[in-house]
């Protein structure tokens, strides 16, 4: 990703913003579906999590963390799907 494309680099710090209320659902829902993600990192030898924060796997821990509703999520996904 290039700076400049998004208001932030960070997917997850994007999302802790929307939580606290800082950015409203629409404008999260439409940033966050023409989020460039990037493939999640896997190596054989690493058993911990990557820290990536541009994944598919964020979204999915914000939903988890009450970040976002599932109902976020699904919107996020439709619109992807575009």
């Amino acid at each position: 990703m290039t700076e400049g494309t998004h208001p932030m680099n960070s997917l997850r710090a994007y999302l802790a913003k929307y939580a606290a209320g800082q950015v409203n659902r629409e404008e999260m829902l439409d940033t966050v579906a023409a989020w460039p993600f990037e493939e999640t990192v896997f190596h054989p030898t690493h058993t911990l999590p990557t820290h990536q924060d541009n994944t598919t796997d964020v979204l999915a821990a914000a939903v988890l963390n009450d970040q976002i509703s599932e109902a976020d999520y699904e919107e996020i996904l439709r619109r992807r799907k575009r």
